[in-house]
């Protein structure tokens, strides 16, 4: 429990540290300062910087919440296709571009595994767009499994360009809009869709 407990301050440490400072700015020392511990301690727990930015996307993964696994009845199943993919977006752009851009460039140089699919999460995912083109919210007749990982490329896509703006666009609102363009999406009632 007590080794978790260090793990857990150092990653919150590091983050806090990279928020205020910069990715760059920040060293293994400097994050040993902040956490009262030396080096071979930090390197017991992680075996570098770089590691650290994983942990930012591994932790949102386990934090979807369990009862959004649930599709109640009367769902607006395109919105909740949409939510899946913002969730996932918002934490990027909580991390800042220059953190996000960070996760970047360290999986680019060696791949982390920090893009994985979540299998529940992606079933999920699949299984609400077979049922809103069902329904006929999304008009496309691709195969789910095809549009959902269209929607993971593009939200990918859009955060990368996101960093490369230095933060600047609205990636949100733009995903909802072009996201719907992909998918044909079709809201039978008319209501505008929440970015």
């Amino acid at each position: 429990m007590k080794r978790r407990k260090l793990k857990n301050e150092i990653i919150q440490k590091s983050l806090d540290l990279f928020r205020q400072r910069g990715y760059e700015a920040v060293s293994v020392q400097d994050i040993c300062d902040a956490c009262d511990i030396t080096k071979p301690t930090f390197y017991k727990y992680l075996a570098s910087k770089q590691t650290l930015l994983s942990y930012f996307f591994s932790s949102m993964a386990e934090a979807i919440p369990d009862d959004w696994y649930r599709i109640p009845e009367g769902t607006d199943c395109y919105q909740k296709i949409l939510d899946g993919y913002l969730m996932f977006m918002r934490h990027a752009c909580d991390l800042g571009p220059d953190l996000y851009n960070q996760v970047f460039i360290s999986n680019l140089e060696e791949y982390m595994g920090t893009f994985n699919d979540v299998p529940a999460f992606t079933d999920l995912m699949v299984d609400l767009i077979r049922e809103a083109q069902e329904c006929g919210q999304i008009h496309n007749p691709s195969d789910p499994k095809s549009l959902y990982k269209v929607g993971v490329g593009m939200s990918l896509g859009y955060g990368a360009y996101w960093c490369l703006d230095e933060g600047r666009c609205n990636i949100l609102e733009d995903f909802c809009r072009d996201l719907g363009a992909v998918f044909m999406h079709q809201d039978p009632a008319g209501k505008e869709v929440k970015a």
